[in-house]
């Protein structure tokens, strides 16, 4: 049996093609250029490397198929020394992949599901035994099964969102929301979730039903409430490569602070350092260690100029 994980991640990955520095927005009809091609592992994998490159003992649990972009994910994986123990293999093609396009400010995507994203067996919580999940947004029976079996493990759980247009009207969404110690959806995803007109309106209705909810807001940082305490972190000005992965690295930043018993102030500040940091290179290869996010930490954060989103 193991000694005990820090953190176990659960959600697909994506290998991610990324298009950055564009002369313009894409749209139908135009050919827009950009300055800047990478392809990254994605996904779920930009957790899972923040999470190990800050020194915690950290599982992934996805699924890998026979097809050349699970290859291409679960190779990069190996090379990043990211733990391969939760890692399911189906057998069978199930590749995923996502073209990004993004600027210094956002970012968008055009993505291909080849396999359907299954929970992992409750049994993996014990072969592991994680003080924390880091759990993608899903609220199906079976995924709201294993999150309710992971609590009753005494497992914290740190909830991420997407912009599916799910509202607290969708099935099994209030549930989800209300297993997690932290919710975290971005400022777009709170209002369409909450059908709010205003962040502060989507702070509240959503802090009924998470004891913890950041609100993700770019480059002017995180609003956040939390045992009943109103608080807020701005992001500093760095010079952006591309966004993409900020939000997954903003999570890891959170969870290790918690981890590192920081006060809950300064685990916001380490959740939008990392998530800053992470915005210095293409997809997540600017994740960076503990030694870096904590010197990081100690500089002023000023966001009047061109800020990173978290």
């Amino acid at each position: 049996m193991s000694d005990g994980y820090d953190v176990l991640v659960t959600g697909e990955y994506y290998c991610d093609i990324i298009f950055s520095g564009l002369e313009a927005a894409p749209e139908y009809g135009r050919e827009v250029i950009a300055s800047r091609l990478s392809t990254t592992p994605g996904g779920n994998y930009n957790t899972a490397l923040a999470l190990t490159r800050l020194g915690l003992r950290a599982a992934w649990a996805a699924d890998f198929g026979t097809d050349l972009f699970s290859g291409i994910v679960r190779d990069a994986a190996r090379a990043d020394g990211i733990d391969p123990i939760a890692f399911r293999e189906l057998g069978r093609p199930a590749a995923m992949v996502s073209a990004a396009f993004a600027d210094a400010r956002e970012r968008g995507f055009i993505t291909y599901r080849g396999a359907e994203v299954l929970p992992p067996e409750t049994g993996l919580l014990d072969r592991l035994r994680p003080r924390w999940l880091i759990q993608s947004f899903r609220h199906t029976p079976g995924w709201l099964g294993f999150i309710g079996a992971a609590r009753k493990n005494g497992v914290r759980v740190f909830g991420d969102c997407n912009g599916d247009g799910a509202t607290l009207d969708t099935p099994g969404v209030r549930e989800f929301i209300g297993l997690c110690d932290v919710f975290s959806p971005n400022e777009a995803e709170a209002l369409t979730l909450t059908g709010a007109r205003t962040l502060e309106e989507a702070l509240m209705a959503l802090a009924r039903l998470a004891p913890a909810v950041l609100i993700k807001r770019g480059a002017n940082g995180v609003e956040a409430l939390s045992d009943g305490k109103r608080r807020s972190q701005t992001a500093p000005a760095v010079r952006v490569a591309d966004t993409v992965g900020a939000g997954d690295a903003f999570a890891a930043g959170y969870v290790a602070g918690a981890i590192w018993d920081m006060p809950a102030d300064e685990r916001l500040r380490a959740a939008v350092a990392c998530g800053t940091l992470s915005t210095l290179g293409p997809g997540s290869s600017a994740a960076p260690t503990a030694a870096e996010l904590r010197s990081f930490m100690k500089r002023p954060f000023d966001h009047r100029a061109q800020a990173a989103p978290a």
